[in-house]
């Protein structure tokens, strides 16, 4: 199976932390040029992550893999992204754990500005086709339509470019900013990026499971499982990257490459533009 991935940040570092696991045709759309969306309007990113999709769709796709906003972005016909072609996973992450395994309807999402401007449209579109579970029908104080915290954390996705997740000082930084929703008592929180997900030891540590949930990387791996591995027949692994702009990417993500290689085949080439 071929499975297009269109990022502009560190957010493949946690994808291929699984995704190197499985046997399929990866190609990766690499928007240097325009990096990171998260930091630009939502309309401004949508526009990049569209021209993204028009050049993948000129290729022989199966699925693409977009960054959470967009992809939940991408279930609401005008935004021009609806395409049966994008794979649901972070939608399905959000349905089957976090919604599903909420305690009380409060939820907590952190996030980037572009998401920040869009997110509680987009939530509660989604949330009109989840149904509560018996459990939580049981729950009298359970909040029905849900209740949102959220909170700005665009720096988390600068720390790793010249810094290590389990630095100290980030550490500490971390846990500050998730002391909001300690404070709000809010049950699941929901990291709306996946490059935050290589925080999420220190995360996990600093939040009671119990009384406030955080479902892991491993979570969006066992999604990614029902959705394509038990559904489609593997194929060889190999990663292709396109990416517009300069190569200094190379030099920056080195951890990234070594993690894509993993003794396998990987081919990288400018996108013309």
């Amino acid at each position: 199976m071929k499975i297009w991935i269109i990022t502009s940040g560190n957010d493949m570092l946690s994808l291929f932390k699984f995704l190197t696991k499985y046997d399929h045709e990866y190609v990766i759309y690499y928007d240097f040029s325009h990096r990171p969306y998260g930091d630009k309007s939502f309309e401004e990113g949508l526009l990049y992550v569209q021209q993204g999709v028009d050049f993948l769709m000129k290729q022989k796709v199966d699925k693409i893999i977009l960054p959470p906003i967009f992809e939940l972005a991408s279930s609401v016909e005008d935004w021009g992204l609806r395409d049966w072609k994008i794979l649901p996973l972070f939608q399905t992450y959000l349905l089957d754990y976090c919604f599903k395994h909420s305690l009380v309807g409060k939820l907590g999402a952190f996030w980037d500005y572009a998401d920040m401007q869009v997110i509680e449209k987009l939530m509660k579109s989604l949330e009109k086709t989840y149904s509560l579970t018996d459990a939580q029908k049981a729950i009298r104080k359970f909040q029905k339509p849900f209740a949102y915290w959220v909170k700005e954390t665009a720096l988390w996705k600068y720390y790793l470019v010249g810094m290590s997740y389990s630095d100290i000082l980030i550490n500490k930084i971390i846990k500050f900013d998730l002391r909001y929703f300690k404070d709000a008592m809010v049950d699941t929180v929901v990291p709306l990026n996946y490059g935050y997900f290589n925080y999420q030891n220190t995360i996990s540590k600093y939040l009671n499971f119990k009384k406030i949930r955080f479902h892991k990387l491993e979570k969006i791996e066992a999604t990614f499982e029902r959705l394509v591995v038990w559904t489609f027949k593997p194929t060889p692994y190999s990663v292709k990257v396109f990416y517009t702009g300069h190569v200094d990417f190379l030099k920056r993500e080195k951890r990234l490459i070594r993690l894509l290689q993993r003794g396998k085949w990987v081919d990288i080439q400018r996108e013309a533009i």
